[in-house]
């Protein structure tokens, strides 16, 4: 594995030489090439579909069932003056006879006078000629023979078209051959008409854009046939274009396309006389040039991931993937140009696949270290079953009670086991301890015997317009049993108002709750709508109303009474018509007797009180509030059966409150390494200091006990099974950064809380060991030059790369600490 690893660390320039060993394949080799590109461009055609080929151009073939009816081959001359005859009557455009009329057959020169005649005669007729030996020279295709049909040798005015093809990686027409003495145009380009300007030099590669039984055709002998019946259909070629050729696979060659298995080959030059008039035919020109420009992006794109790419390269990779694909596919179905894909896609798939290797690897990688830790715990905790198992015997065997040491460490083994076992909980998901249906009730999440006496509370009291006090600790849900209070009353059309009392001072407390005038005070520019105005025919909640003053409560006891108060800087009397409901964390009767609140104002709010638990006192509703919160969050994430039984044990001081945050920061923290199990790694210290045993925290006892010498890492190595020094010495140092960034990056307290020891001489490897590992990380930093902390992350992968996944984030947050 470490030869991989070492590739793996170099894996920019083991995708460059990759990437560059294949284009000098591509470069010496053709083959590969061909294959590559031609099915691209088979896939493309096919995902484009077939087009309508000209509906101008007909095509009459000559079938081995029109051959076999009408005696033998080659068929008499007088049927192509007949044929040629019939379709000047229909007034065609054009007609082109693909059949070569050679002058070696001479029963069939006796009628060659007719058939000039009837050409004469039609004077739109192109016949067919065949070049000899094909070269292209001095910018220029040239051949060493020219043989033109027999009535071509009687008429020097009678049009002809060559018929010769290239057939190397697709069809392609020399549009102009030279013999020397004369010119000869290509028999598609000759049918096309005198419109049409080409170079000496071009040639045209067809665009199969369909099956040739696309076009309107006729075999021979219906032809003949319509003409005899006179059929209406044949009205249609006026105008048309027609090419007469064969059909039959034992005289004509045949030929594959995208969309036909078995081509008759006079179609080439139908295809070949459309691409012409719509100006369709494929563009090579660019297949060089783009040999050149896709080794350029390529090695670009290689810089570019390895520099500045701020995501994961298989994204990366597909979204590259598809935005090539969507170029050439447009390039190639819209305008017909060809490029050099396997240029561009042998490289980039290469180097793709490397990627894919390389993160399963590190996968593999960090899955053996995880591994590792997870054998390393279940044999300390097998070790320490059987030291029990031991003990036990021991004392048994005794027959006393046993001595104090004895006794003690059987506690204490059976602590550590119970905490080893929880390391395989926090694997697996938990699954519900309590019984009794979830409720859910204007917002409020329960099950508890106790909050369902306080929803039916609410229920009974919420229609009427007494008014009502809460108590209860902070964070158990006081402004959320108000809401439901206002929710099921009779009030609920109107406004619902929450005021802090204990977050404002007297003169802003009481233009808040009554408003003022403008003028009332420096900075009263405007009036002001107070709170129980706000809230008139609706509810008002006084939160942390034993935090108000003497002073103010003598202005609420009177609203209270009467409903009526006065803006601050008016005499004028107002009234609000509001349901009051307070609330408050503090003991408000022990308060009364102290003098710290006004007992007449706790009587006139304590009409009906709402006293609700906290949540140690209902453990059953925890279960349902983390999974509430969860979903809330993050939807797809679920608790471990560990960190549900830490939740239970916890005393929650904070309540509902503290328990959403909680849940919030394990799922950042489940995120963050890309996990869907909240384990007891992602809570706070606090909820799980006495719940399991952590690999780093075996790893730290074990470098503490070794007074972290310089031998220290490779002692633990061999000490917890031989493991991998670098899985010790990561372990280290995320543990050490992890401290840090806990004791709010104070140095001094970081050290004393690793070492756990006052001794000196240890203290100083220690601070010399954290401050190490944070001058690592600011030189590199310093060397970057860079602020943007996506970037600093990528170029950071070797710090990151062997550092366990539950410390990444606190590299994170000291890195964004220097760089801020």
């Amino acid at each position: 594995m470490t030869n991989f690893q070492s590739l793996v660390r170099n894996k920019f320039f083991v995708k460059l030489f990759l990437a560059v060993l294949s284009i000098l394949i591509l470069s010496f080799f053709l083959e590969p090439e061909k294959f590559v590109d031609k099915n691209i461009e088979t896939s493309f055609t096919l995902l484009h579909g077939q087009q309508q080929p000209d509906t101008n151009i007909v095509l009459i073939d000559i079938s081995a069932s029109d051959i076999d009816n009408l005696g033998y081959w080659p068929l008499k001359r007088s049927y192509y003056a007949l044929l040629i005859k019939n379709l000047s009557d229909y007034k065609v455009k054009s007609i082109g006879l693909e059949v070569f009329l050679s002058a070696k057959f001479v029963t069939q020169t006796l009628y060659d006078n007719l058939v000039t005649k009837v050409i004469e005669n039609s004077g739109n007729v192109v016949l067919s000629s065949v070049a000899g030996n094909v070269t292209y020279l001095d910018g220029k295709f040239s051949t060493d023979s020219l043989s033109y049909p027999s009535p071509k040798l009687l008429d020097d005015n009678i049009k002809t078209g060559h018929l010769n093809y290239f057939d190397e990686n697709g069809i392609q027409i020399p549009l102009i051959i030279h013999d020397g003495k004369s010119v000869i145009k290509a028999f598609s380009l000759q049918l096309a008409g005198e419109n049409y300007f080409v170079k000496d030099d071009q040639e045209l590669k067809i665009n199969f854009i369909s099956s040739w039984n696309k076009f309107q055709r006729y075999s021979l002998l219906n032809f003949f046939q319509a003409v005899n019946n006179n059929s209406e259909s044949l009205q249609s070629l006026k105008d048309k274009i027609v090419i007469i050729g064969i059909s039959d696979p034992q005289i004509s060659s045949e030929f594959n396309t995208t969309f036909d298995n078995n081509m008759p080959g006079f179609a080439i030059h139908a295809f070949a006389l459309d691409n012409i008039l719509h100006h369709r035919w494929l563009n090579d020109n660019f297949i060089a040039i783009s040999k050149i420009i896709f080794v350029i992006l390529i090695l670009i794109l290689l810089f570019v991931q390895e520099k500045k790419l701020k995501i994961k390269a298989l994204n990366f990779n597909i979204s590259t993937f598809i935005l090539f694909l969507i170029f050439t596919f447009s390039l190639y179905s819209i305008l017909n140009i060809e490029l050099s894909y396997s240029f561009f896609l042998i490289p980039f798939l290469l180097t793709a696949v490397a990627d894919l290797i390389f993160a399963l690897t590190e996968d593999k990688i960090q899955l053996k270290g995880v591994k590792d830790e997870a054998i390393l715990l279940k044999n300390l905790l097998a070790k320490k079953e059987y030291e029990l198992e031991r003990l036990q015997k021991e004392l048994n065997l005794s027959g006393e009670d046993g001595s104090y040491s004895i006794v003690d460490k059987i506690k204490s083994l059976k602590a550590d086991i119970e905490k080893l076992r929880e390391n395989e909980a926090d694997k697996k998901e938990a699954i519900v301890l309590f019984d009794g249906e979830e409720k859910e009730f204007e917002g409020i999440t329960y099950r508890s015997k106790a909050m369902t006496n306080i929803v039916d509370t609410i229920k009974k009291v919420s229609k009427g317009n007494a008014n009502i006090l809460i108590l209860g600790e902070s964070g158990t849900g006081k402004e959320l049993v108000a809401k439901a209070i206002h929710t099921q009353s009779e009030r609920n059309k109107n406004n619902f108002v929450a005021v802090n009392c204990g977050a404002l001072s007297d003169t802003l407390l009481e233009s808040e709750l009554f408003g003022h005038v403008k003028g009332a005070f420096t900075g009263a520019v405007t009036d002001k709508i107070g709170r129980f105005e706000a809230a008139n025919k609706g509810t008002i909640f006084l939160d942390e109303i034993a935090e108000t003053s003497e002073n103010f409560q003598v202005k609420l006891l009177r609203v209270i009474q009467t409903g009526d108060y006065e803006k601050v800087g008016s005499s004028k009397t107002f009234h609000a018509d509001v349901r009051i409901v307070a609330a408050t964390n503090r003991q408000l009767e022990a308060f009364v007797k102290e003098k710290k609140f006004r007992e007449d104002l706790y009587y006139r709010l304590n009409v009906i009180k709402i006293e609700l638990p906290p949540l140690k006192e209902r453990k059953e509703d925890i279960e349902i509030l983390a999974r509430k919160f969860l979903t809330k969050e993050g939807g797809e994430i679920k608790l471990s059966k560990a960190v549900l039984e830490a939740l239970l044990k916890y005393e929650w001081k904070g309540n509902v409150r503290e328990l959403e945050a909680v849940i919030k920061r394990s799922v950042i923290f489940a995120q963050s390494v890309e996990r869907k199990l909240i384990q007891l790694s992602d809570l706070p210290e606090e909820i799980v200091k006495d719940s399991k045993f952590n690999f780093e925290d075996i790893v730290i006892e074990s470098l503490r006990n070794k007074k972290f010498t310089r031998s220290s890492i490779i002692e633990t190595a061999k000490e917890l099974g031989n493991l991998n020094r670098t899985v010790i010495s990561e372990n280290f140092r995320g543990y050490s950064l992890k401290v840090f960034v806990e004791n709010n990056y104070d140095f001094e307290k970081s050290v004393n809380v690793i070492s756990l020891t006052a001794d000196e001489e240890v203290n100083e490897r220690v601070r010399i060991k954290l401050q190490t590992f944070l001058k690592n990380i600011e030189n590199d930093l310093n060397e970057l030059q860079l602020k943007d902390f996506e970037n600093i992350k990528i170029k950071f992968a070797s710090k990151y790369k062997n550092l366990p996944h539950k410390f990444h984030y606190y590299l994170d947050e000291i890195i964004q600490r220097q760089i801020s």
